[in-house]
């Protein structure tokens, strides 16, 4: 018995045939057939988030990121084939396929080897769902999903991209050392760019580790470029290489990258987060706590901007409202260092310097976490206390702490900066003698 075959923008899909251009099967993940299905069945027309969410994620609640991401691995392969962009977005409703859908006639369906790699595919975006909620233990089972992965298909690149994510993501909020996260990413990264040369997010996350991670901020912009370049809408490219902007003192170009990736990306948690916080670091401290507002407008989950908005209040005079709004973002994440660390920072600010002492003790004594060291540097300042933030500071430079990117400009620590600067500069003479 046959099927039925639709044919677009010189394209064509069935269920069995797959989707194919000139006779030449693309691949796409589950999640990504299932949202053509959706779009080619209702053409021009808008499909509705929660219509989505409904059929990719039927038994859980779906983030705006899953749905972003599922839409962006469907628009690369389709544009990867020689189409243009036929996916259109309706910013914060839904996505549209841009292009008449014709049945041709039924075929035959083509008898196809058995395969693994929807269950790889699976497991890779439990592993991304999983990350997403940037706790310790949605790490930590993320971790074992991409495992299993990996085991199931060593030769994945998508895999071991994703596992140097995972290891980025587990840095940055605290839950892994610098250095092992360095080890981690070149380890996973070189094995997914090992199996595929040109892979757009292995590049963009070895690039990032490069220049947060090992101070070698030229060599992390010159490989984030060409991810960019690659892929100009993968988002986490844009967040990588915000980041590495910004510590080579480029604030507005990190800046206009984050706003070039929303454009594609409306609710990318990273990129609404890295935007307000490089407001802030701008100095533009109400433009940043209303950017930091309306992304959790967009983004409720978001937690990293309640910590925009509580520094900014602080920063302010609005001591209540900062801790206030701190507390709301370790809510959602008690054991998170990076969160508990702006706590302590807010609570120093507030007057509350007992129990701003309790929360950095508690961090400092435990062994399983990495709380970013210039983050204590800046409430230790708030409490007083410069010679024991100098000494954080210094750890953080010292170590490749992620954070140490922004020391310069963190507007916490402005009337540290001589003396921050010469902390860099110490730290480039002992690179390059240990060199």
């Amino acid at each position: 018995m046959g099927e039925l075959v639709k044919r677009f923008s010189g394209f064509t899909y069935s269920v069995q045939g797959g989707l194919q251009r000139d006779g030449k099967r693309i691949h796409l993940g589950p999640q990504a057939r299932q949202l053509l299905e959706m779009l080619l069945d209702a053409p021009g027309a808008l499909v509705t988030k929660s219509e989505i969410a409904a059929r990719l994620w039927p038994d859980r609640a779906a983030s705006d990121d899953s749905i972003d991401r599922c839409a962006y691995l469907l628009r690369k392969p389709l544009r990867e084939a020689g189409g243009e962009d036929l996916i259109a977005t309706a910013y914060g409703r839904g996505l549209a396929l841009r292009a008449t859908v014709d049945i041709v006639d039924a075929v035959e369906p083509a008898r196809l080897a058995p395969s693994t790699e929807p269950h790889i595919l699976d497991l890779w975006q439990t592993a991304y769902e999983l990350a997403g909620d940037r706790t310790r233990e949605g790490f930590a089972r993320a971790q074992d999903a991409i495992a299993s992965a990996a085991q199931l298909d060593p030769g994945n690149p998508s895999v071991w991209s994703l596992a140097a994510d995972i290891a980025a993501g587990r840095v940055a909020r605290g839950f892994l050392r610098p250095a092992e996260a360095a080890a981690m990413i070149e380890d996973f990264a070189g094995r997914a760019l090992g199996a595929a040369c040109g892979h757009t997010a292995a590049r963009a996350v070895l690039g990032w580790a490069r220049g947060a991670l090992k101070g070698e901020i030229s060599e992390g912009v010159a490989l984030l470029d060409r991810a960019v370049a690659d892929d100009p809408l993968y988002g986490k490219a844009r967040v990588y290489r915000s980041w590495l902007l910004a510590a080579a003192d480029r604030l507005d170009a990190g800046l206009a990258d984050c706003e070039e990736g929303l454009v594609n990306s409306p609710h990318d948690q990273a990129l609404l987060s890295l935007r307000a916080w490089l407001i802030l670091c701008a100095g533009d401290l109400e433009r940043a706590r209303r950017y930091a507002r309306d992304g959790l407008d967009l983004r409720p989950d978001a937690a990293t901007l309640h910590l925009v908005m509580s520094i900014a209040y602080s920063l302010q005079g609005f001591h209540d409202q900062a801790v206030s709004a701190a507390r709301r973002a370790v809510a959602s994440s008690p054991d998170d260092p990076l969160q508990l660390t702006v706590l302590a920072y807010a609570l120093a600010r507030a007057g509350q310097a007992e129990e701003a002492e309790t929360l950095i003790e508690r961090l400092l004594e435990d062994v399983e976490l990495y709380a970013p060291p210039c983050f204590i540097g800046a409430a230790y300042f708030a409490l007083g206390k410069r010679p024991q933030a100098l000494d954080a500071i210094r750890r953080g430079i010292a170590e490749g702490c992620p954070w140490s990117s922004f020391v310069r400009v963190d507007p916490r620590l402005a009337s540290l900066r001589a003396a921050i600067d010469g902390l860099g500069r110490a730290r480039q003479a002992e690179t390059r003698s240990a060199g």
